[in-house]
C-alpha cells in the first residue's frame, strides 16, 4: 500500500504583470495552500514569470527541496 508523505506541484508560470501575479498568489493563499516561490525573473514589457512549489491537494506540503518533512 502506498501512502503521499508529501507532495507539491512545481510550475513555471508567466504572467503579464505585477499585479496579475498578486491576484494568484492571493487566490492560492485565500484556499490555504501553502507554497513556495522557488524563482521570480523580472521580462521585458513588465512581465514576470516565476518558478513556484505549490501544494498538491491536501497531501502535506515539503519542508525540504528533497521532499522530505
Amino acid at each position: 500500500m502506498k501512502k503521499v508523505v508529501a507532495g507539491c506541484i512545481d510550475l513555471m508560470l508567466e504572467f503579464a504583470s505585477v499585479t496579475e501575479l498578486d491576484k494568484y498568489i492571493a487566490t492560492i493563499e485565500s484556499k490555504k495552500q501553502a507554497y513556495t516561490i522557488v524563482e521570480r525573473k523580472e521580462l521585458p514589457g513588465d512581465r514576470v514569470m516565476i518558478r513556484i512549489h505549490r501544494q498538491y491537494n491536501k497531501s502535506p506540503f515539503p519542508t525540504t527541496e528533497g521532499g522530505e518533512n
